[in-house]
């Protein structure tokens, strides 16, 4: 998941070492074996399971409503994978509490919290998206190096080594 600006970086901090206490030290999801934090992991699911994997295992689908602006800023969702809702959820903790919940309805917070919302959501689906092409460009890299070596010995992508 992606790393978040902290307003209050022990608030932070003690959310995931709570979160960390409730899931275990070392806990992977039994079916997609992603571990915490690239994951948020239930920890009431039997065997352990990230939130993506334990809403397909209830029978359920793999994605979550959510306000982008906060509940207190504006009615619209967007359907997003379980896992970056968590992520998404976890970065609206990190706004200034007057902007998330916006007693007042003030337009200029409202606008506020869709700026923020939508660059919650860009960074956290690029560095999914990132993540994802690097594990598989990695695991791509292996599996040649395993069965041919150095692998781009007279390939197009010889040239492409460091000097």
């Amino acid at each position: 998941m992606a790393a978040h600006r902290s307003n209050d970086p022990i608030k932070t901090g003690t959310r995931r070492a709570k979160t960390q206490r409730r899931v275990g030290v070392d806990a992977t999801c039994a079916d997609c074996g992603k571990s915490a934090p690239e994951v948020p992991l239930v920890a009431r699911s039997r065997p352990k399971r990230c939130y993506a994997c334990y809403q397909i295992a209830r029978g359920k689908k793999p994605t979550e409503g959510h306000e982008i602006a906060g509940k207190s800023n504006s009615p619209i969702k967007i359907e997003v994978p379980a896992n970056v809702h968590r992520a998404l959820n976890e970065a609206q903790y990190e706004w200034p509490r007057k902007t998330l919940q916006n007693p007042d309805g003030s337009p200029a917070l409202r606008a506020t919290a869709a700026l923020r919302g939508a660059r919650d959501l860009i960074v956290e689906l690029l560095t999914t998206l990132f993540d994802s092409c690097i594990v598989l460009i990695e695991a791509i890299d292996a599996w040649l190096c395993e069965k041919h070596g150095k692998w781009w010995i007279g390939t197009p992508f010889e040239g492409w080594q460091p000097g």
